[in-house]
């Protein structure tokens, strides 16, 4: 009686320990692994397995089989009924064979693909809440000749156990999927409305887990004790795909904005040049009239030559003048004497229906007169405004202790080691070197990625140089620079494109 309850004690003991094992991971193959060790050490078997329910084709599958011989019977499919396994699933009851071979149900096609002998096994339902997960198998019992009722009893509580890890891991895995799924919308969301730069966010993304997974292998210099782990390199990845969601908050018009003018504002000033040369034209004809009607022949003809020539004069400067405008509406520097020039021309008036006309509006003149790129400051503020639209979605958010940085990582990446960088003007001793990395990744894709409407695509030695003029000013991780370039993680985005 001693040894039979103190026996019971030790089972009881030891499928608590297993219970914390089972629930350590959430990871749903590495707790199907565990199932399968818990079986053997629990059943004290030779080997053991656990079989799946495909829900699509309602058919049992081999996911785990323990020993060498185990991955001959991964191919191996049953239908709901077939076989012991699928006679189990079919009526969801435990089930002890103590002869398989005797048994009709037995299919022997496993022992002939592994060269295995199956001499006896116990087999259980694994369900949870009322819901068939698969089946449980505990093959050969190892200190005994048969399995027993106690081992059925012992057996049966692992695989509840099991189908609870199961289904709290299956859950967790749609979760994250589902959160997955969320944030590759998100990006969706993010690249439609600006095409040009679809794939960016993926392409930082992998670039940043290129570097972060050479740092983990560094066992020397600034960065011998940075390791990132999987959560990390997860929260790195989401941070990395996510920090451009707030251009979502950008006008799309500001964001796509390619030259200096919009469009329409453009073609309303080439029909104000139409209009200015169809003026020059309206009064050449009205000289010519009166002189017509002077009766002069000899000396109309002489004049007419000259309202021609004067007119031939006009149009060509009319033109000239904004064939120079059309080279300043460009996202380029200006050549020297180009800024006198453009406000030379904002102070030239043309005659119109309503008196005297501008060539120019206030706002043109201030928008051709961008010394770089195609934005104006109000417009360049918009855009750095995308990051604090980042950082206010992603703190919105909900994340687990795992990802809680997420939003703080994606704040930085605009900022530079010397504090000239936006939207915080933060130095660089709080700058995460997740941050840091991110840094380096987006400058790197902006720089190299293709053609955009606004600039064009550089190559990957003038991007390199580029960063490294960033490094000597102290804008960039010196340290992360070198590691990207030697180690060539650059040309991982490349790969991706």
């Amino acid at each position: 009686m001693y040894r039979e309850h103190h026996g019971k004690i030790g089972r009881l003991q030891k499928l608590q320990e297993i219970s914390g094992v089972l629930n350590s991971s959430l990871n749903p193959a590495d707790i199907r692994k565990k199932a399968i060790e818990a079986a053997t050490m629990v059943m004290n078997a030779e080997t053991g397995s656990l079989l799946l329910m495909d829900e699509a084709t309602h058919e049992l599958y081999f996911d785990v089989a323990l020993g060498e011989k185990g991955e001959g019977i991964r191919q191996i499919r049953l239908k709901v009924g077939q076989g012991i396994a699928g006679a189990v699933a079919k009526t969801q009851q435990p089930e002890i064979i103590n002869d398989c071979y005797s048994d009709p149900r037995f299919n022997p096609e496993g022992d002939k693909k592994t060269g295995f002998r199956t001499r006896n096994m116990v087999c259980v339902p694994v369900k949870a809440k009322d819901k068939l997960l698969g089946v449980l198998q505990a093959i050969n019992k190892n200190d005994a000749p048969f399995f027993t009722q106690d081992d059925l009893q012992d057996f049966v509580s692992l695989a509840n156990q099991v189908g609870i890890a199961i289904d709290n891991a299956n859950l967790y895995e749609e979760i994250n999927r589902l959160l997955e799924g969320f944030i590759n919308a998100s990006v969706l969301a993010i690249e439609s409305r600006d095409p040009t730069t679809s794939g960016h966010s993926g392409r930082v993304a992998t670039l940043c887990c290129g570097l972060a997974e050479v740092l983990d292998r560094i066992d020397s210099g600034p960065y011998k004790d940075i390791a990132f782990n999987y959560d990390q390199m997860k929260e790195m990845r989401y941070a990395a795909v996510l920090h451009d969601f707030g251009k979502v908050g950008v006008r799309e018009h500001v964001l796509v904005k390619a030259e200096k003018l919009f469009p329409g504002d453009l073609a309303q000033l080439k029909a104000r040049f139409e209009f200015i040369k169809r003026t020059y034209e309206t009064k050449a004809l009205r000289k010519k009239v009166d002189m017509l009607m002077s009766g002069d022949r000899a000396a109309t003809a002489e004049l007419v030559a000259q309202v021609d020539e004067e007119l031939a004069r006009q149009i060509a400067d009319t033109d000239g003048i904004l064939e120079f405008l059309l080279v300043c509406n460009r996202p380029t520097v200006l050549a020297q004497g180009g800024f006198e020039r453009l406000k030379d021309i904002a102070g030239m008036t043309f005659d119109s229906y309503n008196g005297q006309r501008p060539y120019l509006t206030p706002q043109e003149a201030y928008t051709l007169s961008v010394q770089k790129g195609s934005l104006t400051q109000e417009e360049r503020l918009e855009i750095e405004s995308h990051v604090t639209h980042t950082y206010r979605f992603l703190s919105t958010i909900p994340w687990t202790k795992t990802l809680k940085n997420i939003p703080d990582i994606a704040y930085g990446h605009h900022e530079k080691l010397d504090g000239t960088g936006y939207p915080r003007h933060v130095p660089g001793n709080v700058i995460p070197v997740q941050t840091r990395i991110m840094t380096i990744s987006d400058i790197y894709d902006a720089l190299t990625a293709s053609d955009r409407p606004y600039k064009a695509a550089v190559p990957t030695p003038k991007a390199l140089a580029i960063l490294e003029d960033e490094v000597k000013h102290g804008k960039v991780d010196s340290g992360l620079f070198q590691i990207f370039v030697e180690s060539k993680v650059y040309q991982r985005a490349h790969a991706s494109r």
